[in-house]
């Protein structure tokens, strides 16, 4: 018998051990995590005791079996009470701060002094063990606070949706040792040894199944940390005190801590001020654009009716469970840039081509027409000379020059057309239109850096720069311009301005008119400001 009591206790110790070693090893940095790990101490030292008991040999290491064993005995229901408190976040009074670890010390005084008093054992040897009234005091203590502790988690646990779930088992972790020592105490069933600590050692693994099925004590099983630590996508779970459940390297990384932090667990707080440092750039996919350049993608999930769901940032509750998912996803954006730029490429490689083969065509065909015309009317004037009639030859030559008038307008606009083709970058057409005026010195200031990346916008800019030039020659009495074209990663502006006479009210006739519709048209914005006096100035802005 005692061999298979001494094995049984070395069961227990071992399953207990085990819950210490995972809760030490995967547990929160919690207070009440530290409490109940020195309860799960207590425990191993009562056992341990029973199992030094069924070895005693004499006296002396009978009285030290029982030293060890009271030890536990004294202390292990104070500790409960307190792991009980800090598991709920209570506050205590000084006095319920200290009375309960008071008691313990003051019974354990009385079992190293019994030798002077015998009220902790009246009778103490190998052959019997009497109890005194200390000891009884001493179990009514641990009774009180034990059940006290188990109404402080009964109500917390009430409150926590897990809790709910886990409820069963810490119950059932608290009352299996008190019904053990109730059966031992009273012998309504005949024990020839303490079966009290076995209840203790049965709760301990409760708790660990608790633990581990419904994360009472909040843990991180091994196989979740293996998982989640080899993704490349950062992942951290907050609990509703807003601390740091568990985060892997990603997490950090892509969150942009730096080296230092990892060694700190970083709370919702922080993680808060870093979401207010990123710039969002799509808030439907929650996608962000951080100091590094990169492209970050967001997600949060949080419990809506007991299910694990994705909540819009505007709908974050930090005081519920929180899980941060964090994916780099520059590679494709910068994809996506690739594909925007070569479809803006084939569509400007296909306008190219249709306005050649629209001058080619206007070449072909008009303008043989009119030189044909014009070669017509040349005989119909030399064989009118013949016939002197003054009136035909009049409207004959009048026919010829506007004929003539005619083809050098048509070679001029399929010039142009060619030109504003060949114009691949903004400024080339720009520079063009400058160069080309006279009368008015005009500055032309380049910020940033042409390249094909905008060349799309060349048409829009080169028309709307015309039609500035236009209007300044014609109305503004200017002595000269200034353009300056400023290139950015998102947009191009465009200001053009005068030092012309300027207006107080400025109509959108067709030609300003025209220059707000081409704008709008390429999703940008137009502003014209002038007053008597002051000049004229256009400001332009076309998204890349």
């Amino acid at each position: 018998m005692s061999l298979v009591l001494g094995i049984l206790y070395m069961l227990i110790i071992g399953a207990v051990t085990v819950s210490m070693a995972v809760l030490l090893l995967k547990g929160k940095k919690e207070k009440y995590n530290t409490v109940y790990f020195i309860c799960q101490i207590l425990v191993v030292l009562w056992c341990s005791s029973q199992v030094l008991i069924l070895l005693s040999e004499n006296d002396l290491q009978l009285a030290f079996s029982y030293f060890l064993g009271n030890f536990g005995i004294c202390y292990v229901g104070a500790f409960w009470y307190y792991f009980a408190v800090a598991y709920a976040n209570k506050k205590l009074s000084i006095f319920r701060k200290y009375f309960p670890f008071g008691l313990s010390c003051f019974h354990f005084f009385t079992v190293l002094t019994n030798g002077k008093h015998h009220l902790y054992y009246t009778s103490f040897s190998k052959e019997a063990v009497e109890h005194g009234i200390f000891f009884y005091t001493n179990v009514a203590v641990n009774y009180i606070f034990v059940v006290i502790g188990a109404v402080i988690l009964y109500r917390n646990l009430e409150a926590k949706e897990e809790g709910k779930r886990a409820k069963p088992l810490i119950i059932a972790s608290v009352f299996v040792p008190l019904l053990l020592n109730l059966l031992y105490l009273t012998k309504v069933v005949q024990f020839s040894f303490d079966i009290t600590p076995l209840g203790f050692g049965i709760s301990g693994i409760l708790v660990l199944l608790a633990t581990i099925k419904y994360r009472f004590l909040e843990i991180n099983i091994t196989a979740f940390d293996v998982i989640l630590s080899g993704l490349a996508d950062g992942v951290g779970i907050y609990g509703k005190d807003g601390k740091c459940t568990y985060h892997n390297q990603a997490f950090y990384w892509l969150f942009g801590f730096s080296d230092s932090s990892k060694q700190n667990v970083i709370d919702i707080k922080q993680v808060q001020k870093k979401l207010a440092e990123l710039k969002i750039l799509e808030q439907e996919n929650a996608v962000f654009l951080d100091e590094k350049g990169r492209y970050i993608q967001i997600q949060i999930y949080q419990p809506v009716n007991g299910k694990m769901l994705e909540v819009p940032f505007d709908r974050i509750k930090m005081e519920q469970t929180t899980v941060f998912v964090v994916k780099d996803m520059s590679r494709y954006y910068e994809l996506l840039h690739q594909t925007r730029e070569l479809a803006i490429t084939n569509e400007q490689l296909a306008l190219e081509q249709e306005r050649n083969r629209i001058a080619q065509q206007v070449h072909d065909t008009a303008g043989h027409t009119l030189t044909m015309i014009q070669s017509y009317m040349k005989l119909a004037e030399v064989s009118n000379e013949k016939q002197e009639n003054d009136k035909v030859r009049e409207y004959l030559v009048e026919a010829r020059t506007l004929s003539g008038e005619g083809i050098r307008e048509l070679r001029q606009s399929i010039n142009q057309l060619k030109k504003e083709a060949a114009c691949e970058l903004v400024t080339q057409g720009i520079m063009q239109l400058a160069n080309q005026v006279k009368e008015i010195p005009v500055e032309v200031t380049i910020q940033g850096e042409d390249s094909k990346e905008y060349s799309h916008l060349s048409k829009v800019l080169y028309d709307c720069t015309r039609e500035s030039i236009t209007n300044t020659l014609k109305y503004a009495k200017a002595s000269k311009m200034e353009i300056i074209i400023r290139f950015q990663k998102e947009s191009v502006d465009l200001v053009i301005g005068d030092d012309g006479q300027g207006c107080d009210n400025i109509k959108e006739n067709n030609g300003i008119g025209g220059m707000k519709e081409r704008v709008e048209a390429a999703g940008g914005t137009v502003k014209f400001i002038s007053s008597e006096g002051e000049g004229f100035l256009t400001r332009i802005k076309v998204p890349v």
